[in-house]
């Protein structure tokens, strides 16, 4: 199911990232010499701060002589008012984007509020080559950026639970063998001095 956002803030947006978000043409976002995940040369800079961003691209689209990197997930989280929206991507990768506060989602026709949103919806967006944001389509070739806050890997956590399927109980082993030999020795050691004890009183009589 994809998503269109629109939002009555759009211009406003428009002018905020070109200010706040833009960066010099020496330190692009990436460079592309195709419309392939493999034609994309991501920055030094960019790959320090999200090692993974390679891996999560979808496609790669040229509009206005300018390339555009797709990435396509699910929404996982909403949270505050819609404000923040959490995607997970199919390598378990996540971002967390920020959209304006009045923005609508256009599902199938239905205008929804971001804080409507449900989980296992999908959502795809465009990162152009000059800043690091996510561009949503508001339709006739008007783009709506909303800044990228974080991009995470998988945790720790949800990697798959380890078994917890109940084993035999077995008592601890404490010690060795040694002791029932020492046993064993000591006893061969008392016989024989009972023996020879036997033997000399005989021989005194």
């Amino acid at each position: 199911m994809s998503l269109r956002i629109v939002s009555t803030v759009a211009a406003v947006a428009l002018g905020v990232s070109a200010s706040a978000f833009a960066q010099s043409p020496t330190d692009r976002t990436f460079t592309a010499t195709g419309t392939r995940c493999e034609d994309v040369n991501w920055s030094n800079q960019t790959l320090a701060r999200y090692p993974r961003v390679a891996k999560a691209c979808q496609s790669v689209v040229q509009r206005d002589g300018k390339y555009f990197v797709v990435f396509s997930g699910t929404v996982t989280g909403v949270a505050r008012h819609g404000r923040e929206l959490t995607v997970e991507f199919k390598d378990g990768d996540r971002v967390t984007l920020n959209p304006p506060s009045d923005m609508m989602v256009d599902i199938e026709g239905t205008m929804t509020r971001a804080h409507d949103l449900q989980r296992r919806q999908e959502l795809t967006f465009y990162v152009p080559q000059d800043q690091f944001v996510a561009e949503v389509p508001e339709g006739k070739g008007v783009s709506v950026p909303i800044p990228i806050t974080q991009w995470e890997p998988p945790s720790v956590a949800d990697a798959a639970p380890e078994s917890t399927e109940s084993r035999p109980a077995e008592l601890p082993k404490t010690g060795t063998d040694l002791g029932l030999l020492a046993l064993g020795g000591l006893a061969l050691v008392l016989t024989g001095a009972a023996v020879t004890t036997a033997r000399y009183r005989r021989g005194i009589r």
